[in-house]
């Protein structure tokens, strides 16, 4: 990361912040978002340490430097940001179940998440042993092995039986887990009533039936790969349901999801030919994308209008030039513009952007339009006459501003009013950038 000096400071009883200190955190590849923002730097570079500064929520938030998970917090890794977002705690971006090591039922208890339907199928198993998808509850393999199971019950009721038709399969409704008939997309692959096919002991090996001749297999518009069947799809009752097996996938997303077999771009996406992976990092979500800038083809307006993106807020500085005209890319802060028009004479460092633009919009009225350009257009009312000697004899007589209109040029003193002897010279008495009359 390099070396890196900060002067963290507290004066009067307030901590410097991401939002007070001019330091550019993003440079440390940590860059501050959501409410650590506010957050005073010396909470987390105590006595003002900066090396191995943790990087991970659980370095700070374990209870000890800042509040952790509460008790009645469901059984998951440390990996915090694998769902939670740096808004507030309860702002989740995904709920990555990668990091759940606790039984479905730990959440799934209609407390705090979705669990059994009223309708379900009595059963005592846990919800792992039919339903194998975290997205969706559909697709689940209903057990039909031992006595007792909820299938071993299910084929045991008369046909037609509890308003199922026997010619039926039934599938698991999505998000509320109730029991219904799949209806007739299903009724022409249905096994016939006393013949349910139960695949518990078929855990591989699937093309050798779902070969199209045999049993269903591959329809035209299917995923492009030769990777086995049971890569993706986990339930022997149905091919709905199926998880993608990105293992294998790093790059060439648009292979699948350019629009025929996954899905791809949505109409109001960022404009860009990049590929996929270059802003997408998670094969489970397309939320959280990383933007890389220097991919996008679009102007900086086409995303950061406020909607997609951060815009301009109420109180920009108003003007129609382009975003970059003044941003850079790696932070909006510390806006640079140079001025190109042949009408500005650039007055050094010391002095504002409001001390001309004063209506805080890109045209600056001059005070005295009748001077322009000159100086006296801005400086009239600051012009001396009693300071400018213009010759003495016969008798004392003063330059007038429309004489020296440019504050810049030369101003001489003459003998007497035939102006033909210079008693003295002043050339560019005056200079924008001299910090002072």
């Amino acid at each position: 990361m390099g070396a890196v000096a900060i002067a963290l400071t507290a004066a009067n009883g307030y901590a410097q912040t991401a939002l007070s200190s001019s330091f550019n955190h993003f440079v440390t590849g940590f860059p501050l978002t959501g409410t650590h923002l506010s957050v005073g730097c010396a909470s987390c570079h105590v006595n003002g340490r900066f090396a191995n500064t943790p990087k991970r929520c659980f370095g700070c938030h374990n209870t000890i430097a800042a509040p952790g998970e509460p008790q009645s917090h469901p059984r998951t890794t440390t990996l915090c940001e694998g769902c939670h977002q740096t808004t507030t705690w309860r702002d989740y971006r995904f709920i990555d179940h990668a990091q759940a090591i606790g039984p479905c039922a730990t959440c799934h208890n209609n407390k705090f998440a979705l669990g059994k339907s009223n309708t379900h199928i009595a059963t005592a198993a846990p919800c792992e042993t039919c339903h194998f998808n975290t997205v969706t509850f559909s697709g689940a393999k209903v057990p039909a092995d031992p006595p007792g199971t909820a299938a071993s019950v299910a084929a045991a009721r008369p046909a037609g039986g509890a308003g199922v038709p026997a010619t039926t399969t039934r599938a698991i409704e999505p998000r509320t887990g109730s029991v219904k008939p799949t209806g007739a997309s299903t009724a022409a692959v249905a096994p016939a009533a006393g013949k349910a096919r139960s695949h518990p002991d078929a855990s591989n090996g699937c093309a050798s039936c779902h070969n199209g001749v045999t049993a269903a297999g591959k329809r035209a518009n299917h995923v492009a790969t030769i990777a086995p069947c049971e890569s993706c799809h986990k339930s022997t009752v149905t091919f709905a349901g199926a998880r993608m097996n990105h293992a294998e996938r790093v790059t060439n997303c648009a292979r699948c999801h350019g629009g025929a077999g996954a899905t791809a771009k949505s109409p109001n996406h960022i404009a860009t030919n990049a590929p996929c992976e270059t802003c997408h990092k998670s094969t489970v979500t397309f939320a959280g994308a990383r933007v890389d800038h220097s991919s996008l083809t679009g102007t900086c307006l086409s995303c950061h209008n406020g909607a997609t993106a951060e815009g301009k807020p109420p109180q920009h500085f108003l003007t129609t030039l382009p975003c970059d005209t003044c941003h850079r890319t790696t932070t909006w802060t510390s806006a640079i513009y140079r001025h190109t028009s042949p009408s500005y004479t650039s007055h050094g460092p010391g002095l504002g952007c409001s001390s001309c633009h004063v209506s805080n919009a890109q045209t600056v009225a001059r005070r005295f339009p009748a001077f322009r350009p000159s100086c006296a257009s801005c400086h009239f009312d600051k012009y001396r006459p009693l300071s400018h000697l213009k010759f003495r004899r016969p008798a004392a007589v003063y330059y007038t501003v429309a004489e020296l209109r440019d504050c810049t040029g030369a101003c001489h003193t003459f003998a007497d009013s035939t102006q033909r002897v210079v008693l003295t010279r002043g050339f560019g008495a005056h200079r924008a950038i001299g910090g002072g009359w």
